[in-house]
């Protein structure tokens, strides 16, 4: 945001819509440094004039020499006279500001960790001994701390749900049964109990086109249910869990379509929408949900239906058991926010389709709490290795990646240029020093180390104010190596080696 000066030169200027809570000096965490090099400069007399400044007038002789000897005085016309009017400060040094803007440039924030996930602890607890009252340590079980959210609250249940997919006449053939289309499936069970072969089927379709005009053999739409496909492992490969929320104005129809369980009630909720000429303000609000309570029965195609306040959600994700005994280990919790602490960036050698070449592919996985106090608890020191091969277990990652390394929030990377990955890093060019953020699956998320506040709330930065991309274009974690810092800001370490 700029604005021409009434010298006519161009500066920055916040639009007033904007400059409501906006200060200028705050967008930039480096804004302590200049504070400090400002307190280093200045000396008792600065002190003693602002202080002068602030007292009663019997220091006005006081404060005019001091005045006087550290601010440069100007003289213009006032009312016909000219008086001198104090302007800014006399600087330490005649380069002073370039100096601190040069020094401001070059400085990197340091940010404090506190990865704390789980540690001992020391219980005592008070008991009677001989009829007095006395403390003793707790001696059973593990004794071990959580020092983060285990999960949000909202509690969830996995369910099996019946979905469509297309396959080929061969696929279809292993589960006749499962075939979406009835009159084609009852003609397929009726050409197998004749004992026709798979050639012989599709023979009997490419003869009779005229009749199956509307068939495609290559893609045949049959059921299946989401818990019977796994992977190499035994593991459910997609898994969906459910909870139930109440209705309201959100329900549109691809949220009905794709979110709610039962089909049942999806077709009389996208009856009584259509019925509202599809506006799920008119159709969902109070008002509405009660006609269409009053009303359900004809929406139900005539058939009788208890009235419907809340549905059955689901949503495809991989949350985890309460725990293991009893029903605990049928509920499902899903991570809390800002819980998510670690983020694996992995490397395989893969060949190049076109060149031939062997190049080198990085894959991602974000790690569950879950995991790394399960790992931490296992493994101790360890956990790492223990997280690297349970990633791979769970098919997050390919077996043949390599743990190149573990980015945390507020974790600093360094982005090299191209030549820089060619030729090696000689120096480091502290304007692609990013900080991470946040992680989410494969996402990784980044904003510059300096950035302390957006200038304009989600308008930035994203509507997210952090971005996957560096400010230059290039995808961050796809080439970004990460930096040690010490408490001062000294780069100590460059991907893992130090200077």
């Amino acid at each position: 945001f700029t604005a021409l000066s009434k010298e006519g030169h161009w500066i920055p200027n916040m639009p007033l819509e904007l400059q409501k809570g906006f200060n200028k000096k705050r967008i930039d965490h480096r804004h302590h440094a200049m504070d400090a090099i400002v307190i280093a400069c200045a000396t008792r007399d600065h002190v003693n004039l602002l202080n002068n400044e602030a007292a009663k007038p019997k220091n006005q002789a006081n404060r005019y020499q001091l005045s006087h000897k550290l601010r440069h005085y100007e003289k213009v016309m006032i009312d016909g006279k000219e008086r001198s009017v104090p302007k800014d400060f006399i600087k330490p040094w005649d380069s002073f500001t370039q100096d601190a803007q040069n020094v401001l440039e070059n400085i990197i924030v340091s940010f404090k960790q506190n990865l704390r996930v789980i540690n001992k602890t020391m219980n005592f607890y008070q008991h009677f001994e001989n009829g007095k009252k006395t403390l003793k340590r707790q001696e059973k079980g593990d004794s071990w701390a959580i020092r983060k959210p285990m999960h949000k609250d909202t509690i969830y249940g996995e369910i099996n749900l019946r979905m469509k997919k297309p396959v080929s006449l061969k696929d279809a053939l292993k589960n006749p049964k499962a075939i979406v289309e009835k009159d084609l499936k009852k003609k397929i069970l009726e050409l197998l109990a004749d004992g026709k072969d798979v050639k012989a089927i599709k023979k009997y379709f490419e003869d009779n086109k005229d009749v199956w005009s509307d068939v495609n053999l290559s893609k045949i739409d049959v059921y299946y249910f989401t818990q019977d496909i796994q992977n190499r492992h035994g593991q459910v490969k997609e898994r969906y869990f459910a909870t139930r929320k109440s209705l309201d104005t959100s329900f549109d129809k691809k949220k009905i379509e794709t979110s709610i369980a039962d089909t049942g009630i999806q077709k009389i909720l996208l009856a009584h929408l259509e019925s509202k000429g599809g506006d799920p303000e008119l159709a969902f609000s109070p008002d509405g949900i009660d006609e269409m309570n009053r009303n359900i029965k004809e929406l139900n195609g005539g058939k009788n239906h208890q009235p419907i306040l809340k549905v059955r959600v689901y949503e495809k994700a991989d949350k985890f058991a309460i725990g293991t005994k009893g029903n605990k280990s049928k509920k499902f919790v899903e991570a809390a926010k800002g819980t998510n602490l670690f983020f694996a960036i992995f490397e395989s050698i893969e060949t190049d389709n076109n060149s031939g070449e062997e190049v080198k592919v990085r894959s991602y996985a974000t790690v569950p709490l879950n995991m790394v106090i399960d790992c931490q608890k296992e493994a101790g020191k360890n956990w790492k290795e223990k997280i690297d091969s349970l990633l791979k277990e769970k098919e997050m990652v390919a077996n043949d990646a390599r743990l190149l390394f573990m980015l945390s929030p507020n974790d600093l990377v360094y982005l090299p240029t191209e030549d820089q990955i060619k030729n090696g890093i000689d120096a480091i060019d502290r304007t692609r020093i990013y900080k991470f953020v946040s992680g989410s699956g494969p996402q990784a998320f980044f904003i510059l180390y300096c950035v302390a506040n957006t200038i304009v709330n989600k308008v930035e930065y994203s509507p997210l104010n952090k971005m996957e991309r560096a400010i230059t274009g290039e995808m961050i974690k796809e080439t970004c190596i990460p930096l040690k810092v010490d408490r001062l800001g000294n780069i100590v370490a460059v991907n893992g080696i130090k200077l």
